[in-house]
């Protein structure tokens, strides 16, 4: 169902994560100049990989691409030098939902894409004829590397599968390694805690040493809910600013992200935003459980009590952050890289405070424990680490697949292709800290993306271990392997759907397209009602779940009870 967008990295990162959809005609399956999607042996005949003899153009295009590149680049040079061919580029920002819907109207599209602002599916661009299939043998005879990551994550090579057949790919996948973590934190103001005489639940640590990071502290306890509850009175009832004013509060949500400000929250009742779950021995949808129900009645007393700031209803992430900058709020959700400070969330909340004040101390916990002893939040990805969407054009011939797929297999899956992305290390680019172990920063005489040295022009958005590191600060890598990336704490607190279509054996990802907008709209409102007051959740509980499930959501858990399990998925040998 739901895939669950959150902001993770920078805009370079940002995205929809464009889980595998199918669905299209034997027809469509093959590519010009391919065979028919029964053959299984697309690759005999062509040449032998790492022969180059023939000089190739490509049009080349990846999940970066934003209208910037210019002709003759760095990266570009010794792209076409290495594989023997002549890349036309893509001055196109498909970041840009108009752009791209222009681009996709004429038909004229690269012979590799990710368009990140695009919204069709891959059974969009093959039922309109704009992309072709990937056959798994050539898969195999030239890109091992990739053959190799979707070996290691079952069941990858169930993905993706055209309808019909046993070998024929809509498009290739992406390993999200940068989303091997807990994705939020409760985070309390220390400095606050500290002056109301209310100690922390455990052993605490300074994230880093220096740059405010020492006046940040972690520790892998947590609070429970009730303990929780205290806090936030005392945060705004107890002026623990000091001001001798009541201005104070002690949360802030925002209007649009639920999934972002309320993940731990929700996770402490065993329910995460967007997924289903097993509920009296019944499939159901997160939001109509009586765990998410339960989860807003406890929501709309801490409105009623004051607890919230009242303003939350009228912004959004982003005006949330500068509301948290002056200085009135005692709890806010955090990612580890943004308590690592690193560079791409300069001015987010919670660390934006920190910069700004000297006197700020931060205190980032586990996720909050229920009244049952749950705890924990939603998985980033439902089901196993693959994701994303690359897709091959319906012109492209097999010899220039075998080419593309050399080329996307070197560019995005070996380590000695760093350069695509960094340059030549000490010239182009520097260690943040201790070589290996931190974030590789481009030097401010060089462009970070594109522009006439090309970094990122041509890759996809996948992230080994390796190249997550590079993305992410010593201090927040460190904060990862002590506790938020540590697979025991994952395994004890990500919470997964219960079932999911991840191999398109059902029509529910059909249904939820054509539904999603009506049941959307039907949750947010209820939702901002039941927080805020307007309605009695009680007495209008179970005329929200028909509504909800007479707009759709009946016939989306109808179809989805045939998905697997997620637990028999990952048990996939």
């Amino acid at each position: 169902m739901n895939k669950r967008i959150k902001v993770l990295l920078p805009v370079l990162l940002v995205g929809a994560l464009s889980l595998s959809m199918v669905g299209c005609s034997s027809d469509n399956a093959a590519g010009n100049g391919s065979a028919s999607t029964t053959d299984g042996n697309k690759a005999s005949g062509l040449p032998a990989p790492g022969d180059f003899t023939n000089n190739l153009e490509l049009k080349l295009s990846g999940s970066f691409t934003r209208g910037k590149i210019e002709d003759g680049n760095w990266v570009q040079k010794k792209l076409e030098d290495k594989f023997n061919i002549k890349i036309d580029n893509v001055k196109v920002d498909t970041f840009n939902k108009d752009q791209v819907q222009l681009m996709i109207a004429s038909g004229d599209l690269p012979d590799t894409f990710a368009f990140t602002a695009a919204s069709m599916t891959a059974q969009d661009y093959l039922d309109n004829g704009l992309t072709r299939t990937i056959p798994k043998d050539m898969i195999q005879k030239y890109a091992p590397r990739y053959t190799k990551m979707l070996d290691e994550n079952p069941p990858g090579w169930e993905e993706n599968l055209a309808p019909g057949t046993k070998d024929q790919y809509l498009q290739l996948l992406g390993y999200q390694g940068h989303t091997k973590s807990l994705i939020w934190a409760p985070t309390f103001r220390l400095d606050w805690l500290e002056k109301l005489g209310i100690k922390p639940p455990g052993d605490i640590k300074p994230v880093g040493t220096s740059g405010g990071k020492e006046r940040i502290f972690f520790t892998e306890k947590a609070y429970t809910l009730e303990e929780t509850e205290n806090i936030l009175k005392a945060f705004t009832l107890d002026d623990p600013d000091g001001n001798g004013k009541n201005d104070t509060y002690g949360l802030l949500p925002f209007n649009n992200n639920l999934s972002n400000w309320a993940s731990t929250l929700m996770g402490a009742f065993g329910v995460a935003s967007g997924y289903n779950l097993e509920e009296n021995g019944k499939l159901t949808a997160a939001e109509i459980s009586d765990k998410y129900k339960q989860f807003l009645k406890l929501m709309a007393k801490w409105n009623k009590e004051g607890l919230i700031d009242p303003e939350w209803t009228t912004i959004d992430v982003n005006k949330s952050w500068d509301k948290y900058l002056l200085g009135q709020t005692g709890y806010y959700p955090a990612q580890p890289a943004y308590v690592g400070m690193d560079d791409w969330t300069k001015g987010r909340a919670p660390q934006n405070l920190v910069v700004k004040d000297p006197n700020v101390k931060l205190l980032v916990t586990a996720p909050e424990i229920g009244a049952d002893g749950q705890q924990g939040e939603g998985s980033f990805t439902p089901v196993n680490m693959l994701g994303d969407a690359f897709y091959i054009s319906k012109k492209v011939t097999d010899e220039q697949l075998a080419r593309i797929l050399q080329i996307f297999d070197y560019i995005n899956f070996d380590d000695d292709a760093i350069w695509t992305l960094y340059g030549d290390i000490g010239t182009h680019s520097n260690w943040e800290g201790t070589p290996e172990q931190s974030a590789l920063k481009i030097k401010p005489e060089y462009p970070e993306t594109e522009g006439n040295m090309g970094f990122y022009a041509y890759n996809f958005r996948t992230y080994d271990s390796k190249r997550a590191s590079l993305l992410t600060s010593e201090d927040t890598m460190k904060l990862k392997n002590d506790f938020f990336g540590r697979q025991d704490v994952l395994d004890k607190m990500q919470i997964k759907p219960f079932k999911y279509d991840l191999m398109n054996q059902t029509k529910s990802s059909e249904l939820n397209k054509k539904y999603s907008g009506q049941l959307d709209t039907i949750v947010s409102e209820f939702r901002m009602k039941a927080i805020t007051g307007q309605i009695d959740i009680d007495k209008e509980w179970d005329k929200y779940v028909q509504s909800y499930l007479n707009n759709g959501g009946k016939e989306i858990l109808a179809e989805l009870d045939k998905a697997p399990k997620v637990s028999d998925l990952l048990n996939i040998k």
